[in-house]
Protein backbone atom coordinates (compact mmCIF):
# COMPACT_ATOMS: atom_id res chain seq x y z
CA UNK A 1 0.00 0.00 0.00
CA UNK A 2 2.80 2.19 0.73
CA UNK A 3 3.77 2.34 -2.95
CA UNK A 4 0.69 4.04 -3.86
CA UNK A 5 0.79 6.37 -1.10
CA UNK A 6 1.73 9.56 -3.30
CA UNK A 7 -0.49 8.15 -5.98
CA UNK A 8 -3.06 7.75 -3.31
CA UNK A 9 -2.96 11.54 -2.02
CA UNK A 10 -3.05 12.74 -5.39
CA UNK A 11 -6.30 10.76 -6.45
CA UNK A 12 -7.78 12.41 -3.07
CA UNK A 13 -7.02 15.88 -3.91
CA UNK A 14 -8.36 15.48 -6.92
CA UNK A 15 -11.35 14.14 -5.47
CA UNK A 16 -11.51 17.07 -2.64
CA UNK A 17 -11.67 19.12 -5.74
CA UNK A 18 -14.55 18.03 -7.50
CA UNK A 19 -16.62 17.70 -4.77
CA UNK A 20 -16.46 21.31 -4.09
CA UNK A 21 -16.98 22.26 -7.95
CA UNK A 22 -20.01 19.59 -7.57
CA UNK A 23 -21.06 22.34 -5.05
CA UNK A 24 -20.88 25.31 -6.63
CA UNK A 25 -22.53 23.92 -9.46
CA UNK A 26 -25.63 22.43 -7.47
CA UNK A 27 -25.80 25.70 -5.81
CA UNK A 28 -25.84 27.45 -9.42
CA UNK A 29 -28.62 25.27 -10.46
CA UNK A 30 -30.31 26.40 -7.34
CA UNK A 31 -30.84 29.94 -8.39
CA UNK A 32 -34.21 31.77 -8.61
CA UNK A 33 -34.67 31.96 -12.52
CA UNK A 34 -33.91 35.40 -13.99
CA UNK A 35 -37.42 37.45 -14.74
CA UNK A 36 -36.52 38.64 -17.76
CA UNK A 37 -37.52 36.07 -20.55
CA UNK A 38 -34.34 36.57 -22.65
CA UNK A 39 -32.34 36.30 -19.44
CA UNK A 40 -34.24 33.03 -18.15
CA UNK A 41 -32.97 31.71 -22.01
CA UNK A 42 -29.53 32.25 -21.22
CA UNK A 43 -30.01 30.81 -17.40
CA UNK A 44 -31.33 27.49 -19.23
CA UNK A 45 -28.57 27.22 -21.64
CA UNK A 46 -26.16 27.75 -18.69
CA UNK A 47 -27.98 25.17 -16.70
CA UNK A 48 -28.10 22.32 -18.97
CA UNK A 49 -24.35 23.17 -19.20
CA UNK A 50 -24.16 22.79 -15.85
CA UNK A 51 -25.74 19.65 -15.41
CA UNK A 52 -23.65 18.00 -18.04
CA UNK A 53 -20.76 19.18 -15.53
CA UNK A 54 -22.54 17.85 -12.67
CA UNK A 55 -22.97 14.18 -14.17
CA UNK A 56 -19.66 14.47 -15.36
CA UNK A 57 -18.10 15.32 -12.55
CA UNK A 58 -20.58 12.81 -10.45
CA UNK A 59 -19.03 10.11 -12.70
CA UNK A 60 -15.35 10.80 -11.84
CA UNK A 61 -16.38 11.07 -8.68
CA UNK A 62 -17.17 7.89 -8.65
CA UNK A 63 -14.41 6.51 -9.86
CA UNK A 64 -12.11 8.53 -7.85
CA UNK A 65 -14.06 6.97 -4.68
CA UNK A 66 -13.36 3.59 -6.25
CA UNK A 67 -9.65 3.69 -6.83
CA UNK A 68 -8.95 5.10 -3.31
CA UNK A 69 -10.98 1.72 -1.64
CA UNK A 70 -9.04 -0.34 -4.19
CA UNK A 71 -5.57 1.47 -2.68
CA UNK A 72 -6.96 1.15 0.53
CA UNK A 73 -7.99 -2.92 -0.23
CA UNK A 74 -4.34 -3.32 -1.53
CA UNK A 75 -6.14 -4.69 -5.05
CA UNK A 76 -4.97 -1.53 -7.03
CA UNK A 77 -3.15 -2.19 -10.37
CA UNK A 78 -5.20 -5.59 -10.28
CA UNK A 79 -8.12 -6.34 -13.15
CA UNK A 80 -11.76 -6.39 -11.19
CA UNK A 81 -12.45 -8.49 -14.34
CA UNK A 82 -9.51 -11.46 -14.92
CA UNK A 83 -7.31 -10.73 -11.30
CA UNK A 84 -4.32 -10.22 -13.68
CA UNK A 85 -1.98 -6.76 -13.16
CA UNK A 86 -3.16 -3.74 -15.31
CA UNK A 87 -0.11 -1.92 -17.13
CA UNK A 88 1.56 0.41 -15.24
CA UNK A 89 1.47 2.97 -18.50
CA UNK A 90 -2.58 2.47 -18.39
CA UNK A 91 -2.52 3.06 -14.87
CA UNK A 92 -0.46 6.36 -15.61
CA UNK A 93 -2.58 7.48 -18.09
CA UNK A 94 -5.86 6.58 -16.72
CA UNK A 95 -4.99 6.39 -12.61
CA UNK A 96 -8.59 4.90 -11.46
CA UNK A 97 -8.46 2.08 -14.28
CA UNK A 98 -10.04 -1.06 -13.01
CA UNK A 99 -9.19 -3.21 -15.62
CA UNK A 100 -6.72 -4.55 -17.91
CA UNK A 101 -6.63 -3.33 -21.71
CA UNK A 102 -7.63 -6.71 -22.55
CA UNK A 103 -11.22 -6.70 -20.02
CA UNK A 104 -11.65 -3.16 -21.20
CA UNK A 105 -12.34 -4.01 -25.11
Amino acid sequence: MTEHHALRATLQDKLTHLQQRLEKVERNLRQTPEPDSEERASSRENDDVLERLDESDRAEIRQLQHAIARIDAGTYGCCTQCGKHISPARLVAFPYASTCIACAR
